[in-house]
């Protein structure tokens, strides 16, 4: 019988529980080590959806990128995903920094989608090494030809779905990238002469900062840069486990987008 321990053990060997952020809160997060996981699901967000669906399909392990639980729970009514998790037996790892950072994670992934259509050079760096084998989150990458903004977001709508720009116009070809909330890392890819930054998230004042740096930003929104976390998790644990079944859910982004008379 296949536990839960044999597949946390397997995801610790592609993504290292100890190379979390300290805030964080990775690891398993509801259920225990022994455990059957027979039937896994993988997604991005342990939502009512995915835990209606793992119910319905009788999934004994629910892997996720977002922590179920991340701020401390003060309260646990019924209809909180801890509870009904645990109410259904089933267990749910979280594998969060651990999978940005990661060399087949999620940053990764995403500089092989973009590494053709942005003409990469394939000169990766990390944007911000933060674990002691030199890993750390997002990277820099050259391009072989010279982009506007416009044109740059174009390529990433068609990559993640969705895209906000800054209006002012700069020359890009050093590219800095960190999927999921980054923003706050402007100063450093500026710092590293990046002519631009692609993350998620972005607040109003980010905007400012970034014509301040003279550098192009683009919000692909988190869902947009971190749906592939499902796939992902179910690759790697299929490579050790190629018979075991895995059910990949990326869920969906909980916000809608306006446009016109309908939404997008």
């Amino acid at each position: 019988m296949l536990t839960v321990q044999e597949v946390y053990d397997i995801i610790d060997g592609f993504a290292p529980f100890a190379s979390q952020e300290s805030w964080d809160n990775s690891g398993l997060l509801v259920g225990s080590m022994t455990q059957p996981a027979e039937r896994i699901l993988t997604t991005l967000d342990i939502s009512e959806e995915v835990i209606t669906q793992a119910v319905q399909q009788q999934v004994q392990l629910i892997v996720a990128h977002h922590p179920v639980i991340f701020s401390p729970l003060k309260a646990l009514p019924q209809n909180h995903p801890v509870y009904q998790l645990a109410a259904h037996g089933i267990a749910a790892i979280c594998v969060h920094t651990p999978l940005d950072i990661a060399p087949e994670g999620l940053n990764a992934y995403a500089h092989a989608l973009l590494k053709e259509p942005l003409s990469l050079a394939n000169q990766q760096s990390v944007l911000e090494p933060s674990w002691t084998d030199g890993r750390g989150f997002g990277w820099i990458d050259v391009s072989t030809q010279e982009w506007t903004p416009c044109a740059l977001a174009g390529v990433l709508e068609k990559t993640f779905g969705t895209v906000r720009y800054s209006a002012k116009e700069v020359p890009i070809r050093k590219i800095a990238y960190c999927s999921g909330s980054a923003a706050s890392m402007l100063e450093l890819a500026a710092a590293r002469g990046c002519d631009a930054l692609i993350t998620g998230d972005i607040k109003h004042d980010r905007w400012y900062a970034a014509e301040f740096e003279n550098m192009a930003l683009f919000d692909c929104g988190h869902y947009g840069t971190e749906r592939f976390a499902a796939e992902i998790l179910a690759d790697q644990i299929q490579k050790v486990l190629p018979r075991v079944q895995i059910i990949r859910n990326a869920g969906r982004n909980p916000a809608e987008f306006w446009v016109g008379d309908e939404k997008a």
